[in-house]
C-alpha cells in the first residue's frame, strides 16, 4: 500500500494519515520531518536538511509501503508518481483557517508539539500558504493533476470519514 496525501496547510493531512496507518499497520511520514531537523538555535527552530540527505530520507520512504503525507512539494514529485493512491484533501478555507489558529494556541499552550517555533509570523506565513493552495500559486493541483487517475479529492469531513470507512 503507497499513498500519497496531499493539501493545504490545517486541511488535515498528519490526521488523516495516522488513521490510515493505525487501520491498515502502514507506517506513515510527514515530510515536513524529512525537509527540516530540530534547531533549537535557530530563529524558527528548526533548520532544512540539505537536498542531499532529504533525498536520500525520501528515496528510503520510497522503497518500502508508506503513508506519505505533505504540502505537495516539488521536490517529492516522485513520491506522487509511485503512490498506488494520491489523495487530495481540499477542505474549506474557512475550515483551515479555523485549524491553523486553533493550532497556534495550542502550541503556544505546549498543548500541541510543533517542529517550528510557533510565532504571529509563522501564522501569518500558514494563512499565506492556506491562500496559495486555493489560488494554485503553490502549484500543488497542477503537480497532481498528471497522475488523476489515481487522484481522489476529499472536500469536506464526510468525505474523509467514507474514506476511511472503505480502507
Amino acid at each position: 500500500m503507497k499513498i500519497y496525501i496531499v493539501g493545504s496547510v490545517a486541511s488535515g493531512k498528519s490526521t488523516l494519515a495516522r488513521q490510515i496507518s493505525g487501520k491498515t499497520g502502514v507506517k506513515c511520514y510527514h515530510l515536513d520531518d524529512v525537509v527540516y531537523i530540530k534547531d533549537k538555535s535557530s530563529a524558527e527552530g528548526n533548520k532544512k536538511r540539505s537536498p542531499e540527505e532529504r533525498d536520500a530520507i525520501f528515496q528510503k520512504i520510497l522503497s518500502t509501503d508508506f503513508i506519505i503525507e505533505d504540502t505537495g512539494r516539488a521536490c517529492f514529485v516522485e513520491g506522487l508518481a509511485r503512490a498506488d493512491k494520491i489523495v487530495v484533501l481540499d477542505i474549506p478555507y474557512r475550515t483551515r483557517a479555523y485549524r491553523i489558529v486553533r493550532r497556534h494556541v495550542r502550541q503556544v499552550l505546549g498543548i500541541e508539539k510543533a517542529t517550528y517555533r510557533p510565532s504571529m509570523n509563522m501564522v501569518r506565513m500558514m494563512f499565506k500558504w492556506a491562500k496559495n493552495f486555493d489560488t494554485g500559486e503553490d502549484g500543488v493541483k497542477a503537480r497532481v493533476e498528471p497522475f488523476s487517475e489515481k487522484m481522489i479529492t476529499l472536500r469536506s469531513a464526510k468525505a474523509v470519514e467514507r474514506f476511511l470507512d472503505d480502507i
